[in-house]
């Protein structure tokens, strides 16, 4: 009996710290190239994207090279580029879950700030 309590308390934890994705580390030539049709592996690259390679005060131009060209927008007082993440579509033809990286920059090509834009129908 003990040793079936040990058991299904293992397969209980098993199960959880799998369903947990790996983070990995960036790698450029990943991020650029989509599996099949979107990014889904970006995502696992986020936190070390954001830790060791997108900084305060890096220039456009840097960001730029180092993730590819992109969405941009730019506005009267900053610029702004946009990543795709990830997009679900579920059984819609419609997405209805998306995440997107933002990069912002100063109105002096200065990188300000990084987000996630998590959007759900």
């Amino acid at each position: 009996m003990r040793n079936n309590l040990y058991l299904s308390f293992f397969v209980i934890i098993l199960l959880f710290t799998s369903c947990k994705q790996e983070q990995i580390k960036f790698n450029q030539s990943q991020w650029n190239t989509p599996d099949d049709i979107d990014y889904n592996h970006r995502e696992l690259m986020i936190e070390d994207l954001s830790k060791n390679y997108l900084k305060r005060g890096m220039k456009f131009a840097d960001t730029e090279k180092l993730l590819g060209k992109n969405q941009l927008s730019n506005e009267k007082d900053s610029i702004q580029l946009q990543y795709e993440i990830y997009t679900y579509y579920g059984s819609d033809i419609d997405p209805i879950e998306t995440k997107t990286l933002i990069v912002n920059f100063s109105a002096d090509s200065t990188l300000t700030n990084i987000w996630i834009d998590h959007w759900e129908k």
